[in-house]
């Protein structure tokens, strides 16, 4: 039965045809387990972008594999997403529409305010670098007719007062995307587009929102086991090809946005995780932001970017991971520390891994963006995922197959776009 987008085909008929079509293959192994798919991209600093991949885009319900994943396959890549949020953040301030000291609340039109601290100012920059004294426990995801200063409750804050603390908050980007909002006019994946996707020029959207014609048909569905041994559609098994910014739940109706206005809810277009594009992009995305210094940003905003400072005090946030998350940049980025240590940041150890970028890890998808300003090199990697639990990393706070994949040296130049 085909999808209400014509996008699928379901179970044995599609692997038929798959295996009719000349491609039929059996899911790869990496880090001792089978995943789903992998690939990995290198912006060489000349501009040479190398790429390896394989495994399958997406599985009938039996784990069979029905449409081949490479480098150059969209997919949703978790909390790098934030990298756009942050360089979109960057450019409004470079272009002096608003500032990294800003109190937020001047900017939502309302005081966002830490309950048992309210003398303390949440600013913008607090926001980019996750000392906001946010906490995901009064969740993220605002609904469609709820408006985000309503949603929020005593539980949206940690015990800390803003500033002090490194505690990671996916709802910081939920905030950083409603003041983008307030400060354009425009809902949050139109502005991510005009601010930073089109000017780079990279083939990318959120939720599949005013991606090219094709993108969407030729993403990645994401997977998980199901619990009778075979594997089940978790994320992405529909994706309309005008995009579909906003649905209720997993299987909805995409929604009419006519009477949205931009500025109550940047939440609803996922910045915090919904950037559909594939890896291959996402190198190119990081040379672009590598090379175009002084002109997509200004050098002080640019080295500001790149500019680690370690954590020095962690809160007890879920996602918190202190062996993970050693420094962070003054521009929003998660730098690795590159001092080749064992169980840490270093997936390589002892040999050193630097560079700033963002990890991603939802949906069985566990992703990397690591840019590295001294080197010129840009990786770009992800792992889709696995009917076993994948076991942790020998030598660091990264899973096996993270490792592995952080070993993986690719060879191929990118098919054409």
């Amino acid at each position: 039965m085909l999808g209400p987008w014509g996008s699928r085909l379901a179970g044995a008929a599609a692997a038929a045809l798959a295996a009719a079509a000349g491609w039929a293959a059996p899911l790869p192994r990496l880090g001792g387990v089978t995943v789903q798919a992998w690939a990995v991209a290198v912006a060489e600093p000349d501009g040479r972008i190398l790429t390896r991949g394989e495994g399958a885009a997406e599985l009938d319900s039996e784990g069979r594999p029905i449409r081949p994943f490479g480098p150059r396959t969209p997919l949703r890549v978790a909390s790098i997403s934030k990298v756009v949020v942050a360089l979109a953040v960057l450019r409004l301030a470079d272009q002096g529409r608003l500032g990294l000291d800003d109190d937020v609340s001047l900017w939502l039109g309302w005081p966002l305010r830490h309950p048992y601290h309210p003398d303390r100012p949440i600013r913008v920059r607090h926001l980019l670098a996750h000392t906001a004294a946010l906490s995901d426990a009064g969740g993220y995801v605002v609904p469609l007719g709820t408006d985000l200063r309503s949603y929020l409750s005593s539980a949206s804050f940690s015990a800390h007062p803003p500033g002090e603390v490194f505690d990671y908050a996916n709802l910081g980007s939920v905030v950083l995307a409603t003041v983008i909002e307030r400060v354009t006019g425009e809902r949050f994946d139109r502005a991510a587009q005009r601010l930073v996707l089109k000017p780079l020029g990279i083939r990318a959207c959120f939720n599949w929102s005013g991606c090219p014609a094709g993108f969407a048909r030729r993403g990645a569905v994401l997977h998980r086991p199901s619990s009778h041994g075979g594997w089940t559609a978790e994320a992405d098994a529909e994706r309309p090809p005008a995009g579909c910014p906003v649905r209720l739940g997993p299987g909805t109706s995409c929604q009419d946005l006519e009477r949205y206005v931009p500025g109550t809810n940047g939440g609803l277009f996922s910045p915090q995780g919904g950037l559909r594009i594939s890896v291959a992009e996402l190198a190119r995305l990081g040379r672009a932001v590598l090379v175009n210094q002084g002109r997509f940003l200004k050098t002080t905003t640019h080295a500001a970017l790149f500019g680690a400072q370690p954590i020095l005090a962690h809160g007890a946030g879920p996602e918190t991971d202190r062996r993970l998350f050693r420094a962070w940049s003054e521009g929003g980025l998660h730098c690795l520390s590159g001092t080749g240590a064992a169980d840490g940041d270093q997936p390589l150890s002892p040999r050193p891994t630097a560079g700033c970028g963002h990890l991603g890890d939802a949906y069985g998808v566990k992703a990397a963006l690591v840019m590295d300003p001294k080197t010129g090199t840009v990786r770009a990697q992800a792992v889709l995922g696995s009917p076993e639990p994948p076991p942790q990393g020998r030598v660091s706070a990264f899973a096996a197959l993270e490792e592995a994949l952080f070993a993986l040296a690719p060879t191929a130049p990118p098919a054409e776009r």
